[in-house]
This record gives structure tokens, C-alpha cells and sequence, in this order.
């Protein structure tokens, strides 16, 4: 058996190896490198070279990422190379994460795509803020570190939302504790139909009530039916929804609607009218 050896001036002894292949004799000296397992990516047409592994220095390969993930070239195919201290560049695949606008704060990154690692920092509106009252998310390997959204501090709650026909019966806030009340209440003429209270209850109000519209009854409207109002000499009334009101024919005119239509009722502003001819 034939050992070769040679010793280097730092005098570390390298150990050749020796193949023996029909009867010729093969030397062959350094390391070799394994078949790289790239995590979220791959080797050009591994299935194949596969087999070849392990390669000695000097070799050098082809490898991708997943989707979602990028070689730290950003290139489509980046190349590693065996080396005496193993693969180079270490073949690695970072994740990407693509930042969007802020819901309820703003960050100068919104639109831009993220490296693993990155950290983006985000401005929350006034009484927002990001989960655990942190300042930035991270781009890590599962996606962002948290959701780029800014809720309510502690469960705290903006302004009541606006009704229509009707407003709260005090100066609204720009916060509200968790459990705050707040009262509305209708225009005048106006029916509030639900609860007048809402409640600040995890950061959301409560379901606000309506405020159904009233019925106006004019004078220009019975001359068109030839109806007046049978209880009232005014020339115009204001009723609430669910309010009846009753009607009857102006003298010299007779009924000619059913007598039932001559006790109607306002439903959101709206009246079904009797007639007369």
C-alpha cells in the first residue's frame, strides 16, 4: 500500500488520497463538497446531478429559489462553487415580503418589497397602535412578524360613527376608554328607532341606532288628492313614523278610495294617500 504525504510550511501534514483503478494510480488532494440542501430552493436539474455528489473544489452549480423566496444575488440562477472551506457563496433563500398601505397609520414603505431580516417601521395614527407597542414589523422566513395594522390602544375606540339625520348628545372624542357610553339622539320630527346608547366594547362601537325619516303633510299635497286632515284645520303636519293620520274629502267631493285608505300611516317619510273626486 502506498501513502503519500506532503507537509506544509505551517505544518499541518495533508494525507493524499489514493485511488487504484486498472492498475494505474490516481492522486487526487483536498476536500469535496456534498450535495448542498438548499431550504426553499433548488439546484439546477438536481434530480440528475444528484447522483454525482460528493464533487470535488472547482465544481460549481446552479441554484434557484421558491416562490416568494430570492438568492441574496436577487438573481433568477446564482452560482456556488466547492471550496476548501465548503460551498461559496453559502447558497441561501431569503424570504420576500411585499409591504401594503397601513390600515389606520402610514409607512414609507408601503408598496415596496422586503428582504428577510428588513424591518419597516410604522407611524400609527393617534390612539392606535401595533401589536405589543412595538414601533416596526421584521420580514421573517414565515412572512411579516405581525400584520401591518394599527388598532385601537387597549381596546380604546375613535369618534361614534355619524348617523344620518340625528347626532350624539355631546362634543365627540378622538378616543374613547373600553366601556364608554355615548348618547344620540334625532332631528326634530325624526323617529330613533334601536337603542339611543352605543358602547365601546374590544376596540369597536356598538351598532349605532337610525333616525327614520318623518312624513311632511301639505297643504299642496291633500289639494292634489282632495283630501284635508279630518281632526285639523292646519294646512301642514309633521308625523312620525308609525303615527296614523286620518283624512277626509273636501266639501263637494266624495270618496274614491276604499274607506280604510282614509286612516293612513307614515312609514320612513313616506304616506299612502287616500283620493277623493
Amino acid at each position: 500500500v502506498w501513502i503519500f504525504s506532503n507537509k506544509s510550511s505551517n505544518g499541518i501534514i495533508n494525507i493524499s488520497r489514493i485511488r487504484h483503478l486498472c492498475g494505474i494510480l490516481f492522486l487526487s488532494k483536498g476536500r469535496t463538497c456534498d450535495f448542498p440542501e438548499i431550504k426553499h430552493g433548488r439546484i439546477y436539474d438536481e434530480n440528475n446531478y444528484k447522483q454525482i455528489f460528493p464533487v470535488d473544489m472547482g465544481k460549481y452549480f446552479y441554484y434557484t429559489c421558491d416562490h416568494s423566496f430570492v438568492s441574496p444575488s436577487q438573481l433568477l440562477w446564482s452560482r456556488i462553487t466547492c471550496t476548501e472551506e465548503g460551498w461559496s457563496p453559502t447558497p441561501k433563500c431569503l424570504r420576500q415580503c411585499f409591504f401594503p398601505w397601513v390600515e389606520n397609520g402610514l409607512s414609507a414603505s408601503s408598496g415596496q418589497i422586503h428582504r428577510e431580516g428588513d424591518t419597516v417601521q410604522i407611524v400609527c395614527d393617534a390612539g392606535y397602535r401595533l401589536p405589543n407597542n412595538q414601533s416596526s414589523i421584521t420580514c421573517a422566513e414565515g412572512g411579516w412578524s405581525s400584520s401591518p395594522k394599527c388598532s385601537h390602544s387597549e381596546g380604546k375606540c375613535g369618534p361614534p360613527p355619524p348617523i344620518d339625520n340625528g347626532d350624539t348628545t355631546s362634543f365627540p372624542l378622538p378616543v374613547y376608554l373600553p366601556g364608554s357610553i355615548v348618547e344620540y339622539q334625532c332631528q326634530s320630527y325624526y323617529e330613533l328607532q334601536g337603542s339611543s346608547y352605543i358602547k365601546c366594547e374590544n376596540g369597536e362601537w356598538s351598532e349605532p341606532p337610525k333616525c327614520l325619516d318623518a312624513c311632511v303633510i301639505s297643504e299642496e299635497i291633500m289639494k292634489k288628492y282632495n283630501i284635508e286632515l279630518k281632526w285639523s284645520s292646519g294646512k301642514k303636519l309633521y308625523s312620525k313614523t308609525d303615527d296614523t293620520v286620518e283624512f277626509r274629502c273636501r266639501r263637494g267631493y266624495r270618496k274614491k278610495t276604499p274607506d280604510h285608505t282614509f286612516r293612513a300611516t307614515c312609514q320612513q317619510g313616506k304616506v299612502d294617500y287616500p283620493a277623493c273626486e
